[in-house]
């Protein structure tokens, strides 16, 4: 996590433009989804994905990906470690990412995020902080 601690919405923030995997600019209403979606991954454990960790061969995390054509979209994803992914049979890899992202869908949906419905085991695309209509 980060190096000066904080509370998660701290945490959140700092990692927020670091958790893009290809390094793109979060801006506006993408980069106040990723703290708040941030946010919860740090509350249910998990570590999110950092440039400057994956700079040192620490590649695992939740990561964020801006969804072309949506500006108000966010992919998110689970990034296994790409050193361990090696030594695993491509069935094993492929079964873990699919359980992440559905443990990722199943989080986000309990949080009340407004989750993009899809094919089970794909990442989670999050469209806003709640569903319309809802309460």
């Amino acid at each position: 996590m980060h190096p000066q601690g904080g509370d998660h919405r701290t945490q959140a923030r700092y990692f927020a433009h670091l958790a893009v995997p290809g390094g793109e600019g979060l801006t506006g209403s993408r980069e106040e989804l990723a703290c708040v979606v941030l946010e919860v991954v740090l509350l249910a454990g998990l570590p999110p994905y950092s440039l400057e960790a994956a700079a040192d061969g620490e590649e695992t995390g939740v990561g964020l990906a801006p969804v072309p054509g949506r500006r108000h979209a966010l992919r998110v994803l689970w990034r296994q470690d790409a050193t361990a992914s090696l030594h695993l049979p491509d069935e094993l890899v492929h079964a873990q990412q699919a359980a992440m992202h559905q443990a990722l869908r199943t989080i986000l949906s309990a949080h009340q995020f407004w989750v993009e419905d899809g094919p089970t085991g794909e990442a989670p695309v999050v469209l806003g902080f709640s569903r319309p209509g809802s309460t």
